[in-house]
């Protein structure tokens, strides 16, 4: 267990889509076509205007997806002039098809000096050519893809892998682990994420989506090969799901969660609008918690299940945590300091709150110092009092 302390602050960052077209067809595709009136591209001079309105107002992590962002032709333009207006991260997210001759590639290169601010991510569902290919409903790409991330790797760029949990893929989740390791030592990370349930999917992608439980084993087993290889593993924020139903995995839905705290906003060609999923009002209309969740130690600081899911299998996966549970888990020597400061940007900064004092129980830590416990107000106090249930020893 990592026993570092941890402060709850982070980064500005946009998510920025000047494109809706793709060449993959993934049915699970959260993004669909462009509603009625809304542009399907933007200019390169409005893409621009639009990276530089949001470095004047301090983002300076910006994620550049789609649609495909690598069918633009300006896109070498777009990330090299982001690094000059000053944008500290840069990323990517693709399917890495169109990179597969090495020709943009080599023009991100020769434009980014050095190439470290860059990275990309890569969407790889399978490391089944016939399972890939069956998710992303393009036959043919699945070697563009490999192919892609050899010129990415062979460039330095920094590169992780996309991994959206299906029941055609999720017992071969470890198989796919290997599979990474062996043939991209070099990659950084692989985020899993079960499918995000927007409007515009139909009952095919919905079929894909797994029951949970039986996934758990098999997302626990991967992501302990990849990271006895050095390889980090993430969880998709569109695909968190209940900390009950992740038993062995459990880091992965608090790291994500934690990003509750950061300042993310994303842009389409329509609009400029905050990262849904750790939005309360887009939770409460889009998630259900079961009749059991109420008994729950840290029902505040869970958002349940999808509406679908819960329609679909009903609520006997759940399991409510008592605070004896964490009061069991091992403890070790050490006082983690919780800067309260950094939850208050969150949409609901006492759930962000507890959310890091359980990360914290679950990396060992059983001393406590709230650091700007007044930030929070009343919950300053509540959260103190969660913490000692929780089995923290809270120190002044």
């Amino acid at each position: 267990m990592k026993k570092n302390a941890i402060s709850a602050t982070f980064n500005k960052r946009l998510g920025f889509a000047p494109l809706w077209a793709c060449n993959q067809k993934c049915s699970f595709c959260a993004k669909g076509s462009p509603p009625p009136g809304v542009k399907a591209s933007l200019s390169t001079a409005e893409a621009l205007a639009v990276l530089s309105k949001a470095r004047r107002e301090g983002y300076d992590f910006l994620s550049i997806d789609g649609g495909e962002p690598t069918l633009r032709r300006d896109l070498p333009e777009l990330v090299s002039a982001a690094a000059r207006m000053g944008y500290g991260m840069l990323a990517i997210t693709t399917n890495a098809v169109a990179l597969a001759d090495g020709k943009m590639v080599n023009e991100f290169l020769r434009r980014l000096n050095p190439p470290g601010c860059l990275g990309f991510c890569v969407s790889l569902h399978s490391h089944l050519a016939g399972v890939s290919e069956k998710l992303t409903r393009a036959p043919g790409t699945f070697e563009k893809t490999l192919s892609g991330v050899r010129a990415i790797d062979r460039a330095g760029f920094n590169f992780s892998f996309y991994f959206v949990i299906t029941t055609l893929n999720f017992r071969s989740i470890p198989r796919y682990a290997d599979f990474i390791i062996k043939n991209f030592p070099r990659a950084n990370a692989v985020t899993f994420s079960y499918i995000f349930p927007s409007s515009n999917l139909g009952a095919e992608a919905l079929d894909l989506y797994p029951r949970i439980s039986p996934t758990s084993p098999y997302l626990a087993k991967a992501a302990g090969i990849l990271e006895a290889a050095g390889i980090n593993t993430f969880l998709g924020s569109c695909g968190v799901v209940p900390l009950c139903l992740m038993r062995g995995t459990e880091q992965l839905f608090l790291d994500t969660s934690k990003m509750a705290g950061s300042e993310f906003m994303t842009f389409d060609t329509q609009r400029m609008a905050p990262f849904p999923f750790f939005d309360n009002a887009f939770n409460r209309q889009n998630r259900t918690k079961g009749p059991a969740c109420a008994k729950c130690f840290i029902n505040r600081a869970c958002n349940g299940v999808w509406n679908f899911y819960a329609e679909k299998f009903g609520f006997s996966e759940l399991r409510p945590f008592t605070g004896a549970y964490f009061r069991r888990l091992p403890r070790a020597p050490g006082t983690a300091a919780l800067d309260l400061t950094g939850c208050l940007k969150s949409p609901d900064p006492e759930t962000l709150a507890m959310i890091n004092v359980i990360d914290l129980r679950y990396r060992g830590f059983s001393s406590l110092r709230l650091v700007n416990a007044d930030a929070l107000g009343g919950g300053g106090w509540r959260l103190a009092a969660f913490a000692r249930k929780a089995g923290f020893k809270i120190i002044h």
